[in-house]
């Protein structure tokens, strides 16, 4: 059972980000803002607006038990980019505006894979910012959030191979 819905699943073509992968394109020097993130797991992002509907910048408002609700949906495998870096921790964004959310190594089985940051870890879901709100972040294809990761592709990890080799040097003859 945890192996369908692992952070440890593979999708075919992708491979983990991971503080190993980090560390190798830092030692290459490949900027970030350049590598195509992805996310393994469909996220769904919520905040409750209350009895008032209010405008919104990011996803849909929907109405749950009497409640407005504003809803962001990112599906999985939805491209991202690197607006920032602080140490470990990674700035994506799936979307242009104020809308980064935080990944950086996890803990536990994930603590080489990059994970989403959040705080006030609860039943499987956490709270984050985004688009300047806090919003409660689950899984929608899993049961715990911790077990969404970033990934990348695998033919793009080929692109960043370096390629050398050591010259033996030249005698006179």
């Amino acid at each position: 059972m945890l192996g369908s819905c692992s952070s440890s699943r593979r999708v075919s073509g992708y491979v983990p980000f991971t503080r190993d992968l980090k560390a190798r394109l830092d030692r290459d020097n490949i900027d970030l803002k350049q590598v195509q993130f992805y996310i393994d797991q469909k996220l769904i992002l919520n905040r409750n607006l209350g009895d008032v509907k209010v405008e919104v910048h990011s996803g849909v408002v929907k109405m749950e038990n009497g409640k407005y609700i504003n809803e962001v949906i990112i599906p999985a495998l939805t491209p991202g980019v690197c607006d920032a870096t602080d140490g470990d921790r990674l700035m994506i964004s799936f979307e242009k505006g104020n809308n980064d959310l935080a990944f950086g190594p996890g803990s536990g089985y994930t603590i080489n894979q990059y994970v989403l940051y959040g705080t006030n870890w609860r039943n499987g879901t956490t709270m984050v910012t985004y688009d300047a709100n806090k919003y409660q972040a689950r899984c929608g294809s899993c049961s715990d959030v911790a077990q969404a990761t970033l990934v990348v592709r695998k033919s793009e990890l080929d692109k960043w191979d370096k390629k050398s080799r050591t010259l033996r040097g030249r005698t006179v003859e």
